[in-house]
């Protein structure tokens, strides 16, 4: 039987990783480094000439990368109830699984067996290299993130329906303006769809474009005004990270007179 006193040493140095730890440093180093390799194999094999060359390197480096991924990942959930909101045997384990990051640890394992390729998102488990970079509350403020959102969640969903109203009335209004002139490539209004999403988020491919006087007038309108309605989510969500940023400070009062003295953050990084 594994000693307890072990699966605590490896919570710190998977779970809670402290830069003072050598260990904690070097494993999530490595890791780090794997996760990085397998960023850059995946483009690789995507080059025929390289592919064909180191076919079997590339195998192998899957096969071993998966293993150690599978092996960090089991080790991850079997000492979670080292912490105390995990640490019933059974129930803790499944509610430490489907947290967001653990499930994300999943589905970047299982990609090595999915008919489409998404090894990708392998990229994505470098936010857990940033416990070790001196950022061990990055958990919490994801939290405090979530609630801030989540209390804005009615401004976000009108915003929302705001844009979905746009590109409708927008693509109806221009197939209607320049389906006369542009048979074949105004073609209904679901395929210009296309056009209002890339003109409103200010991408224009370019693959679309109104000929005729009127439809250029309205597409420089949609421009204008429909800018504004995209940028909603973003100013919420802006105002939501400050929200939480905000929330790391306590305001000190003087013992004499009550006043504001000093402000300093809640937060020991």
């Amino acid at each position: 039987m594994i000693h307890p006193h072990f699966r605590a040493k490896l919570f710190h140095i998977l779970h809670k990783p402290s830069p003072l730890n050598a260990w904690a440093r070097y494993v999530n180093y490595f890791l780090a480094f794997l996760i990085l390799a397998n960023a850059i194999f995946v483009s690789l094999e995507t080059v025929p000439a390289i592919a064909v060359v180191y076919k079997t390197e590339f195998y192998w480096f899957e096969v071993i990368s998966t293993a150690l991924f599978v092996i960090e990942y089991a080790a991850r959930i079997w000492i979670c109830v080292e912490q105390a909101r995990y640490s019933k045997p059974f129930t803790g384990r499944i509610r430490y699984a489907v947290h967001p990051l653990p499930l994300l640890d999943l589905i970047v394992i299982t990609t090595f067996w999915f008919a489409i390729d998404l090894r990708f998102l392998r990229v994505a488990r470098m936010v857990r290299l940033l416990k070790v970079l001196r950022l061990e509350n990055f958990e919490d403020s994801m939290d405090r993130i979530g609630k801030a959102l989540g209390r804005r969640k009615e401004l976000i969903l009108v915003a929302l329906t705001m844009m979905l109203l746009c590109i409708y009335a927008s693509a109806s209004l221009l197939y209607h303006v320049e389906h006369t002139a542009q048979p074949n490539v105004f073609t209904s209004v679901p395929a210009t769809f296309w056009w209002a999403m890339v003109t409103l988020t200010t991408i224009g491919y370019g693959d679309m474009v109104p000929i005729s006087p009127l439809g250029k007038l309205f597409s420089g309108l949609v421009s204008i005004f429909g800018i504004g309605i995209f940028a909603l989510p973003t100013a919420i969500v802006t105002a939501a990270i400050v929200e939480a940023g905000a929330s790391d400070r306590v305001t000190l009062l003087c013992k004499h007179c009550g006043q504001p003295v000093q402000e300093e953050s809640k937060l020991k990084l």
